[in-house]
């Protein structure tokens, strides 16, 4: 797992959000709880004990490793 500062990547304006953060900021625009949210990303610093805090939020979370998602009611292949 990379070492991340959040700190110092703010302090050279690259400023990464946490998950915690992408769950307020995604609530703050208004979507709902039931919005499937999809991560990128490979690990996540902080690991599984910082997605609890963005899945708190939106319980729905989707990462390359659950690549059978139901699309439309059907079973769909999401493939990265």
């Amino acid at each position: 797992m990379k070492d991340i500062n959040a700190t110092q990547q703010r302090i050279k304006g690259l400023c990464p959000l946490t998950p915690k953060e992408v769950g307020i900021f995604l609530s703050a625009l208004g979507y709902p709880s039931d919005t499937p949210i999809y991560v990128a990303a490979g690990e996540i610093y902080g690991g599984e004990s910082r997605m609890a805090q963005l899945q708190s939020y939106y319980p729905i979370l989707r990462n390359k490793v659950s690549t059978v998602l139901p699309i439309n009611g059907t079973i769909g292949f999401h493939l990265t």
